[in-house]
């Protein structure tokens, strides 16, 4: 007769660092998402355990990034966070950004993460 398997356990729990610093229960955290992070989705990753976020530009104006804090905060009592988007300026992406992308497409190049542009 053959044995029964091992119960299993009901759910498995990282505790972390970033758990301890941030008082969430599972490693996860949301990334803003420009355009389709909400409150609610940011509230409903909170609910579940990890870090919600939301980006404050998806709000539209910083009154309406206030009211999507509230609307958080009506929505879970756990933490959460607000992703500041600071660029240099509104508008296209500096000429250079184009440029290097172009050229790493057509000659191979890997991408260097936090490397200062080329001189012009």
């Amino acid at each position: 007769r053959p044995k029964p398997p091992p119960p299993v356990p009901e759910i498995m729990v990282l505790h972390t660092r970033v758990t301890e610093l941030l008082g969430i229960e599972h490693p996860i955290i949301m990334g803003g998402m420009t355009g389709t992070g909400t409150a609610e989705l940011c509230a409903a990753v909170s609910n579940a355990g990890g870090l919600g976020l939301f980006a404050a530009h998806n709000a539209g104006s910083p009154e309406g990034c206030r009211e999507w804090i509230r609307r958080v905060r009506e929505l879970t009592n756990k933490p959460f966070g607000v992703n500041l988007t600071i660029l240099p300026s509104i508008g296209a992406p500096p000429p250079y950004v184009g440029e290097r992308v172009h050229r790493q497409h057509l000659h191979g190049h890997r991408h260097q993460r936090w490397r200062s542009p080329p001189p012009s």
